[in-house]
C-alpha cells in the first residue's frame, strides 16, 4: 500500500494542449462577422443612410438648378423689413408691405410652376430663353437695353443656376428695394399721412403685380428712376460738393443702360437737378453761380453748336437735331409700328403737314398715350381693366397738380420737380408708342410720382366726404422740410 503514489493534480496547459481548437476559432469569427453584418443590415440604419444620400442629391440637384437660390431670395425679400427702418416705422406700413410682396410671390410662382400669367408670354419668356443661353455659351458683349437684361441674368444664372423662379425673385427684390426708396422721398418731401395709402397704390397696382413678379426690366427701370430722384433731393438737401452727387450720376446712368429710350432723357435729367433748387428763389443774389453760369452759357452753347454744324461739312449729319428731319425721323418708327395693327393699337399718326397739325397732332398721341383706352375702344376685359386704370391715372393727376397749387416753400418746388419729372418722361413714351398695351408697362415707370404726389389730397378729401369734417387743409399733410432727419 505504501509503494501506491498519488496522481499528481494537473495544473495550467501542461501538456501545451491548444486553448481553442481551430473550429471554436472559425466559429468565433463567423458569429462577429454575422454580428458585424446584421448591425450594418438594421433596416432602420439602411433607411437613414438612404434617406441622407437621398437628401445630398436632391440639395445638389436644388443648387444646380437655382431654385435654392430662389428660395434664399424669397426670405431675403419677406425679411428686408430688418434691415430698414422705412418699413417698420409702423405697423400698418409693415403690413402694407407684406401685403403687397405677397401678391407679387403668387404671381411669380404661378406663373413658374402653374399657368402663364397675364404679360408672361412673350417679352418675359424670351428674357429668360435667353438668360439660360447666356448661362451656358458665355457670349459676352457690351450691350444696353433688352440685351444687358438678358446677360445680367446670364450672369446670375450661371453663378447660381438657371432657374425662372430666380428671374422672378431678382424682380421682386428689385420691387421690395423699390418700396424702401419710396417711402423714402415720400418722408423727404414732408408728407406725413395716409403713407400706407400711397405704399398700397404703388405696390397692388394689377399692372405692377403681373409685370413687376416676372423676368421683365419694369422693375428696375423703376427703381433706378426712384434712385434718380432719392439721390437728386439728398443732393440738394446736402447742398456743395458731396457723395450725393456721384450717386446720383450713377443712378442716372443705370436708368440709361436699361433702355435706350432714356439715354436722352437721362441728358435732360442731370441738368434739370442741377438747375433747379429745392429752396424758393425769390431774388437774383439767391440763385447760385452754377446756376446761372448754365443759364447764361447754355443758349450761346446751343448757339455755337447750331453755328460749327453749318460751317464744318462733316458735321452736317447732326443737323436733323435742328431740323425738322427729326420729328421725320420720329413719324417713321410710328408709322411702322402703327401699320403692325393690333387690338390696343390707337393709331395716331405724327402729321407734319404743318406746324399747327404737327402740335395737334402731337398733343392728340400724349392725350392717348395717357388715357387710351377711352369708353369706345373697349372691347374685352383687359380693356375694361385698361380703362379704369387710366381713370385712376386721371384722377390722381388731377390731385397732383391741386396738391403742387396748395403747397408751400419747399413742398411745392419739390413737387414741381417731380411733376416734371412726370410729364417729361410720358411725353418721351407717347412718341415711340402706338398701342394702348405697351403703354401701361411704360406707365410704371411713372405711377409712383402722382401716387406719391396725388394720394395724400385725395385720401384727405374721401375722409372730409366719408366724415363729414371741415376743410383739413394741406398743412395736415405736410410738414417743413427744414425739421426732417
Amino acid at each position: 500500500m505504501n509503494d501506491i503514489h498519488p496522481v499528481p493534480k494537473i495544473t495550467g496547459n501542461q501538456y501545451n494542449l491548444p486553448e481553442k481548437f481551430p473550429a471554436d476559432e472559425q466559429k468565433i469569427i463567423s458569429g462577429k462577422i454575422k454580428h458585424v453584418l446584421r448591425n450594418l443590415l438594421n433596416a432602420q440604419q439602411v433607411l437613414t443612410s438612404l434617406a441622407l444620400i437621398c437628401v445630398l442629391v436632391l440639395f445638389s440637384n436644388l443648387i444646380e438648378s437655382g431654385f435654392l437660390a430662389a428660395l434664399c431670395l424669397f426670405v431675403v425679400i419677406f425679411l428686408m423689413p430688418l434691415f430698414s427702418l422705412e418699413l417698420r416705422q409702423n405697423k400698418s406700413i409693415l403690413l402694407g408691405y407684406f401685403f403687397v410682396i405677397t401678391l407679387h410671390e403668387t404671381i411669380a410662382f404661378a406663373n413658374a410652376y402653374l399657368f402663364v400669367t397675364f404679360g408672361a408670354g412673350f417679352d418675359a419668356a424670351l428674357f429668360q430663353k435667353l438668360g439660360g443661353e447666356f448661362a451656358m455659351h458665355e457670349e459676352w458683349g457690351l450691350a444696353i437695353g433688352p440685351q444687358l437684361y438678358a446677360q445680367m441674368l446670364g450672369l446670375v444664372y450661371r453663378w447660381l443656376g438657371v432657374s425662372h423662379l430666380l428671374g422672378e425673385q431678382l424682380s421682386i427684390l428689385a420691387f421690395s428695394i423699390s418700396c424702401i426708396i419710396f417711402l423714402k422721398i415720400i418722408r423727404l418731401c414732408g408728407i406725413v399721412k395716409y403713407k400706407i395709402y400711397s405704399l398700397l397704390a404703388f405696390g397692388a397696382l394689377p399692372t405692377m403685380v403681373f409685370l413687376g413678379s416676372i423676368t421683365l426690366r419694369e422693375s428696375y427701370q423703376v427703381l433706378s428712376f426712384l434712385l434718380v430722384m432719392y439721390f437728386g433731393i439728398k443732393m440738394h438737401m446736402k447742398g456743395g460738393i458731396n457723395s450725393y452727387i456721384i450717386a446720383f450720376i450713377l443712378s442716372v446712368l443705370s436708368m440709361c443702360v436699361m433702355h435706350r429710350g432714356l439715354i436722352g432723357y437721362g441728358m435732360w435729367v442731370v441738368p434739370l437737378f442741377f438747375i433747379w433748387s429745392i429752396r424758393p428763389v425769390s431774388r437774383l443774389g439767391n440763385v447760385k453761380i452754377l446756376r446761372l453760369v448754365v443759364f447764361v452759357i447754355g443758349p450761346i452753347s446751343i448757339a455755337g453748336l447750331i453755328l460749327l454744324i453749318n460751317v464744318v461739312p462733316s458735321l452736317g449729319a447732326y443737323n436733323m437735331i435742328f431740323d425738322r428731319s427729326w420729328l421725320e425721323f420720329i413719324n417713321t418708327l410710328r408709322t411702322g409700328s402703327i401699320n403692325v395693327s393690333g387690338r390696343t393699337t390707337y393709331g395716331i399718326p405724327l402729321d407734319l403737314s404743318s406746324n399747327m397739325m404737327t402740335i395737334y397732332s402731337s398733343l392728340k398721341l400724349y392725350v392717348y398715350y395717357l388715357f387710351a383706352p377711352f369708353p369706345w375702344q373697349v372691347s374685352s376685359v383687359q380693356d375694361v381693366y385698361g380703362g379704369m386704370e387710366s381713370f385712376f391715372r386721371i384722377i390722381r393727376i388731377y390731385f397732383s397738380v391741386k396738391h403742387w397749387c396748395i403747397a408751400e416753400g419747399s413742398q411745392r418746388r419739390l413737387f414741381a420737380l417731380l411733376l416734371i419729372m412726370f410729364f417729361s418722361i410720358t411725353l418721351l413714351f407717347s412718341i415711340g408708342t402706338s398701342n394702348y398695351g405697351t403703354a401701361m408697362r411704360h406707365h410704371m415707370l411713372s405711377w409712383w410720382i402722382i401716387v406719391m404726389v396725388g394720394t395724400p389730397l385725395l385720401m384727405a378729401k374721401l375722409s372730409c366726404i366719408r366724415f363729414g369734417a371741415g376743410n383739413s387743409g394741406h398743412r395736415i399733410l405736410l410738414k417743413p422740410i427744414e425739421n426732417i432727419s
